[in-house]
């Protein structure tokens, strides 16, 4: 299993972060629909009760009652329309921490393979150097002066790519 970057990580925080508000934010919206909708309906229920208490026939009762009945229904109308907003808010919020968090750590990826590619293209450079180098060395000290060069360059190179992916790895 790879193990995954710094930058892969605080990426990962910041989407299981996102997430968390995302979701939060999601509850509180449903539960200030329902609160709006138990409001409404308790609204409409005394205004209900009001209107039969003076009620003198049949029609006037059951125009009390349907006007409840609309009451009623848009407040459920009014919830239902919140919930839907709210999920939908939320499936955009939660998509979009998703997205962020695979977009860095795919740019993490490339950058380490970038800066792995980097060495290894130093790393041969140097050795074909040190080879040629070689090649042309009379003497003992010219060939160590070869060598000493070789692992300098090796040593630079490795040094350029542990600070390129220090974060990112």
């Amino acid at each position: 299993m790879e193990r995954k970057s710094e930058t892969e990580t605080k990426a990962q925080d910041v989407q299981i972060k996102a997430r968390s508000d995302a979701r939060k934010t999601l509850d509180e919206a449903y539960k200030s629909a329902d609160n709006a909708y138990k409001e409404a309906r308790k609204q409409a229920d005394i205004a209900h009760k009001e209107a039969k208490k003076r009620v003198v026939d049949k029609q006037t009762q059951k125009e009390a009652d349907e006007t409840h009945k609309k009451a009623t229904e848009q407040a459920k109308h009014a919830r239902e329309s919140t919930y839907t907003q709210s999920l939908t808010a939320f499936t955009d919020a939660y998509t979009q921490a998703d997205k962020d968090y695979t977009d860095t750590a795919t740019k993490s990826r490339k950058d380490v393979e970038q800066a792995e590619e980097t060495y290894k293209e130093a790393r041969r450079q140097a050795d074909i150097t040190h080879k040629e180098a070689k090649k042309g060395a009379v003497d003992k000290q010219a060939k160590k002066e070869a060598d000493e060069a070789h692992k300098k360059a090796t040593k630079q190179a490795k040094e350029a790519r542990d600070e390129a992916t220090h974060k990112l790895r």
